[in-house]
C-alpha cells in the first residue's frame, strides 16, 4: 500500500518537473515507475509525449508502439503515434493509424487532413485529390480554400517541394487556377528558378481571360450562386490587368453584396455595372429585381424604377432575338401593372 502511494506521488510529481522544464528529472523519474510496471499505458504515454516534446523522436515512438501493442487502454497513443510518424514522414504508417482512428472517430476533421497530407507527400495525388473531394462533398471552392490554407502553412516553414505537390493537387481539381499559377512562380522565385518563375507567370497571363470566362456564367438567379465561389472569382480581380471584366466583376460583386444581406449595396453595384456597360441585359435585369425586393419594404417608388430596368432588358433583348428572355421581361413588367409585389428570380 505505501508502496503505492509512492508511486502515485511520484507520478503526479512529474507533471510539475515537466512545467518547470526539469526535463530530465521527469525522465528519470518516468524510466523508474516503467521498470515498476507501475501503470504502464499512462507512464509509457507521458514518457513518450516528452520523448516527442525532446526531439527523441525514436524513444518516443517506441513508448507509443508499446502501448498499441501491450496495453487496452491505447486510443491516445494511436493519436500520439500518427502525429508522430507524420512528423517523421512515415507516411505510409500514419495512414494506416489515420484508418484505425477514423473507424472510432469518424468525423475527426485533423485525422482526416493528415491522412490526406500523406497521400500528397508520398506521391499519391490521384488518391489526394479523390479523398480530398470526397472531403468537402465535391464543393470545389470549399476544397480550394481548405488546400491554399495548407499551401501557405507549408511555405511558413519553408518546406518548398511540399507546397508544390499541394499545387499540383489543386491544378488536377481546377486546371489553370490563376491563384495556384501565381503561388507556383512565387515558389520557384524563391527557390531561384527564376526562369520557370518567369514562364508561369507569363502562361498566367494567356490562361487568366479564358479560365475567368469558363467560370463566370451570367445569371439572375440569387440562389445559383455560392458565396464561396463568388469570393474567389473576385480575387481573380488582381489578375485583371487591363480591366476587361470590369462588367461582370460588378456583377459578382452585387451577388456578393445582396447574399451578404447588404441590399443597398447590391443596388449600387448593379447601377456601377450598367454604367460600365449599358449594352449588356444582366445589369438591369439584377438590378430591376433588387429595386422589386426595395420596394417591398419601405420604397414602393422602387417599383417603378424596377419597371423602366425590366423595359430596357427587354429592348436589348428583342434586339438579340432572345425570345424567351424577352418573354420574361414581359411578365415581370405584367405583374408589376397588375400591382402584384412579387420578387421573381426566375
Amino acid at each position: 500500500m505505501l508502496e503505492n502511494i509512492k508511486h502515485i506521488i511520484c507520478l503526479k510529481s512529474v507533471d510539475k518537473d515537466i512545467l518547470e522544464k526539469n526535463y530530465d528529472i521527469a525522465l528519470s523519474k518516468l524510466n523508474y515507475l516503467i521498470s515498476e510496471e507501475f501503470r504502464p499505458s499512462e507512464t509509457f504515454l507521458k514518457r513518450g509525449r516528452l520523448c516527442h516534446k525532446l526531439l527523441m523522436l525514436e524513444d518516443a515512438y517506441s513508448d507509443f508502439t508499446y502501448i498499441i501493442t501491450h496495453c487496452a487502454k491505447k486510443e491516445d497513443a494511436y493519436y500520439e503515434r500518427i502525429m508522430l510518424n507524420f512528423e517523421m514522414s512515415n507516411y505510409y504508417e500514419a495512414i494506416l493509424d489515420a484508418n484505425t482512428i477514423l473507424s472510432w472517430d469518424s468525423k475527426n476533421f485533423n485525422i482526416k487532413r493528415i491522412k490526406f497530407l500523406c497521400y500528397v507527400f508520398s506521391s499519391q495525388e490521384e488518391v489526394a485529390k479523390n479523398y480530398i473531394l470526397t472531403f468537402f462533398e465535391f464543393n470545389k471552392y470549399k476544397t480550394l480554400q481548405f488546400l491554399f490554407q495548407e499551401v501557405a502553412f507549408v511555405l511558413s516553414k519553408d518546406e518548398l517541394a511540399k507546397g508544390l505537390k499541394l499545387l499540383q493537387v489543386i491544378d488536377m481539381i481546377d486546371k489553370d487556377n490563376p491563384v495556384k499559377l501565381l503561388k507556383e512562380a512565387g515558389i520557384y522565385g524563391l527557390a531561384g528558378r527564376n526562369d520557370r518563375k518567369n514562364e508561369i507567370l507569363k502562361h498566367m497571363e494567356s490562361v487568366f481571360p479564358k479560365y475567368f470566362v469558363s467560370h463566370f456564367k451570367f445569371t439572375d438567379m440569387y440562389q445559383d450562386k455560392d458565396l464561396m465561389e463568388i469570393s474567389f472569382l473576385l480575387e481573380l480581380k488582381a489578375f485583371d490587368k487591363q480591366n476587361l471584366f470590369a462588367y461582370p466583376m460588378k456583377i459578382l460583386e452585387g451577388y456578393k453584396k445582396h447574399i451578404e444581406g447588404h441590399i443597398i449595396d447590391s443596388k449600387e453595384c448593379f447601377e456601377k455595372a450598367v454604367e460600365i456597360n449599358p449594352k449588356k441585359p444582366e445589369g438591369y435585369v439584377l438590378l430591376a429585381q433588387t429595386l422589386q425586393l426595395m420596394s417591398g419594404y419601405d420604397n414602393p417608388e422602387y417599383m417603378k424604377d424596377a419597371e423602366k430596368n425590366y423595359q430596357k432588358a427587354l429592348d436589348i433583348y428583342q434586339k438579340e432575338n432572345l425570345s424567351d428572355k424577352a418573354e420574361d421581361m414581359k411578365r415581370q413588367i405584367k405583374h408589376i401593372h397588375s400591382g402584384a409585389n412579387i420578387y421573381s428570380y426566375k
